[in-house]
């Protein structure tokens, strides 16, 4: 996001599209996520006696069983690591970090308060799980929440980030009970993905990532499928996400798992890159050359340099009066004499 980028009017966008997307949610929103939503939707922390992970569950009203709940937050996309993947390298280093790859995307708020009051309830969801965690050994601070410089180098300030992921490969001795999904070609175009070792790794419908775009019309809104390469810097969109606890390093970390995204508005993306295109380049500047003489090339009459492309230089004339001309003709005849006599000398050998 540079100077093209109109920020002041993506805050206005974003609080307007939050207060919008919360006003009559129907699922749970981290803007939201307090104990009256918790009640609203059933949520709890469960843990699986064969799962060692803990997980935020709500209750499903048609089953009555408890399934994974997702929460939707809103922002500004300021980076992201989104299929495809278009280049590919055949060392055995780069195929081990492939199956390690992940989807993801960081949000920020450019200083939006209602992005800062999701930033917060995310820090009281995150204290939810040091009660359900083992002697509360619970990571201090939730390594998805941080801080980062958005735009170009000329902006100092730095806004609250929110950052969602989810690994494109799980290790095929942790897949069971889950089913096993295809990649499709819009994620993987060259087919590089497949090259990771599907003994050991594989593509479950737990790291499946659903993209949408958001249609409005006559008929009110609908959730399009889309390509995540249709997702760029600076759009505004809302992401569902997990919250699951996992053992990390001897303690717990929260991870924030990426479920699905959809684009909310584009416009402002759109109008930065169109008036990019409207600056033409800049001219270089004409670079300045250190000038040079040659003592060789010294006019003798004149007694100063000449340039390329000037007046042939002037014949030595025989005739001519000027006595460092004749000297020069007279040296030049005496070579030609020596060179006849060195000649004849070995023509006179020759015959004998």
């Amino acid at each position: 996001m540079d100077s093209f980028y109109d920020k002041a009017k993506a805050v206005q966008t974003l609080e307007q599209l939050i207060a919008e997307r919360t006003e009559a949610a129907s699922s749970p929103q981290m803007y939201r996520m307090d104990s009256e939503a918790t009640e609203k939707f059933n949520l709890s922390i469960r843990r699986e006696v064969s799962d060692t992970a803990s997980r935020l569950t709500q209750c499903n009203e048609d089953t009555g069983e408890a399934e994974e709940a997702t929460v939707a937050i809103q922002g500004i996309i300021c980076g992201a690591k989104l299929p495809p993947f278009e280049t590919w390298s055949s060392r055995p280093e780069d195929a081990k970090r492939l199956a390690h790859s992940r989807q993801s995307v960081t949000l920020t708020g450019l200083g939006s308060q209602s992005f800062e009051h999701i930033v917060e309830n995310c820090r009281r969801a995150y204290s939810m799980f040091s009660r359900y965690t083992p002697n509360a050994r619970l990571v201090p601070s939730p390594e998805f929440l941080g801080r980062q410089r958005v735009g170009g180098s000329d902006d100092t300030d730095e806004y609250s980030t929110i950052t969602a992921s989810n690994r494109f490969f799980m290790p095929s001795k942790q897949a069971a009970g889950l089913t096993v999904v295809d990649i499709n070609s819009e994620l993987d175009p060259r087919g590089i993905l497949e090259k990771v070792d599907k003994t050991k790794w594989l593509h479950t419908e737990d790291n499946a990532v659903d993209y949408y775009v958001l249609s409005t019309g006559d008929n009110g809104s609908r959730h399009l499928p889309t390509a995540p390469i249709v997702f760029q810097i600076g759009d505004l969109v809302e992401l569902q996400a997990s919250l699951i606890c996992i053992p990390n390093k001897g303690n717990f970390t929260v991870k924030l798992i990426l479920r699905s995204m959809i684009l909310l508005n584009g416009e402002l993306t759109t109008q930065a890159t169109t008036a990019r295109t409207l600056i033409g380049p800049a001219a270089a500047p004409v670079p300045r050359r250190l000038k040079r003489r040659n003592p060789y090339a010294i006019d003798i009459n004149t007694n100063t340099s000449r340039s390329h492309g000037s007046a042939p230089y002037p014949r030595i004339d025989a005739n001519n009066n000027d006595k460092s001309a004749s000297v020069a003709v007279d040296a030049v005849v005496d070579i030609a004499e020596d060179a006849d006599t060195d000649n004849s000398g070995r023509d006179e050998c020759m015959d004998n």
